[in-house]
């Protein structure tokens, strides 16, 4: 091997570690304070080498300086001029024994610069979840994903839900007359970061390093292994993620609800009644936000008001993300169709081949059938209200169906 090629190689060994790895800091504090005072900038990687180094292990560290910005922290004295490693920016030698035990354990809770597999592999996993090994692949329901699905005997009712971040409620029952075991794994990609990982007893804290935000992922029982490296061989990776296991045991005929829950609080459900509601408590808010639906003569624009924006939205929204268009879009079909006011709503008689409306009012969908005729009126409550087309709340609290008449 060349010098260059030697040059080259510990180059992409540095780039590697600086690109991949995160601090080993699961259940550890920081004292940012200390990084602070003597100008180190906590928001880059911290890159400590623990020996002396020479000037080709310098001229790779130099090369890789151009590309990437990182914090190099000597705690040996290099086997060359010292003023010349100064000189590179966000570089320090700081001697062991001059720094005192808070700096020194500070920078070494957040050194990324420790021993993995070195062949590790970008291959990142997506999000999932996995039963008895089998990677579930999910129906969507407005508003949820679902799977039902026969394993080894037991059967599984899957849901993902929205409510308070990202619900997974998991409905097992074993069918048959012995004991069976089930496994379980979920896997939550994370934004690629520098995260903290806190496990208690159910839940675990994740601090993003950088921006401080918090978020929990919550979950209902004990003895759940947990992972937070979304790459295999690396222990803490920037390409961070959630990843628990479970293997349960079923009693015959037992029944069993589990529930995760990762979004902005840390709080559980328990009780199996109790986390049935909550699902279709989201259920209910959002046929609340997609509160109308349509049937006209034209089947696509139906499928892609009633189905295919809110879907879009949703799923975005399943994703921590937003959808800016398709709510856009959604809002002002709406809009053609309906017009929203403070003392009731109005159908606009201008759609072509209007047939009915559907309004989610009072937790449940109220039918508006529509009528052509020779003149203007509303049925409702058994009585015909001639020139009047103003569905009120009172309207809709006394009729589950409504007739409108538009005339032609």
């Amino acid at each position: 091997m060349t010098k260059k090629e030697y040059i080259e190689k510990i180059e992409n060994l540095i780039l590697q570690r600086i690109k991949y790895h995160a601090p080993k800091l699961q259940g550890q504090e920081v004292d940012y304070s200390l990084l602070e005072a003597i100008g180190i900038d906590a928001s880059l990687p911290i890159f400590m080498i623990k020996k002396p180094i020479n000037k080709v292990l310098f001229k790779a560290i130099e090369n890789v300086k151009k590309n990437i910005k990182f914090n190099l922290i000597l705690i040996e004295k290099p086997l060359f001029n010292v003023n010349k490693l100064k000189s590179l920016e966000n570089s320090y030698v700081l001697y062991k024994d001059e720094i005192g035990d808070n700096l020194n354990n500070t920078l070494e809770l957040l050194n990324i610069n420790y021993m993995t597999k070195s062949d590790f592999k970008n291959d990142l996993k997506d999000e999932f979840i996995k039963i008895n090994g089998q990677k579930l692949i999910f129906d969507y329901f407005p508003y949820f994903y679902s799977k039902k699905m026969m394993s080894e005997g037991m059967i599984f009712d899957v849901r993902n839900f929205l409510l308070n971040g990202k619900n997974i409620m998991i409905n097992i029952l074993n069918t048959k007359k012995i004991k069976q075991k089930a496994k379980i794994e979920i896997n939550i990609p994370l934004p690629r970061g520098y995260y903290l990982f806190k496990k208690s007893r159910n839940c675990v804290e994740i601090k993003n390093l950088i921006s401080k935000e918090v978020a929990f992922f919550n979950f209902n029982f004990q003895g759940i292994k947990l992972a937070f490296s979304n790459m295999a061989g690396i222990e803490s990776c920037t390409f961070a993620c959630i990843n628990a296991c479970c293997e349960l045991t079923l009693l015959p005929q037992q029944k069993q609800t589990l529930y995760f829950n990762f979004g902005e609080n840390k709080y559980c459900l328990y009780n199996a009644k109790l986390i049935e509601y909550f699902f279709l408590l989201s259920q209910k808010k959002f046929n609340e936000i997609f509160d109308i639906k349509v049937q006209t003569r034209d089947n696509d624009f139906d499928n892609n008001f009633n189905r295919y924006l809110p879907q879009k939205i949703w799923e975005k929204w399943q994703n921590f993300d937003v959808d800016e268009e398709s709510i856009n879009k959604w809002l002002k079909i709406k809009s053609q169709i309906v017009k929203i006011g403070e003392k009731g709503d109005v159908v606009r008689s201008n759609l072509k081949g209007l047939k009915e409306v559907k309004f989610f009012r009072n937790s449940g969908w109220k039918r508006v059938f529509i009528l052509h005729n020779n003149s203007n009126y509303m049925f409702a409550n058994n009585v015909k209200y001639f020139n009047y087309n103003l569905l009120t709340k009172e309207i809709f609290k006394k009729n589950n169906e409504i007739y409108l008449s538009f005339a032609d």
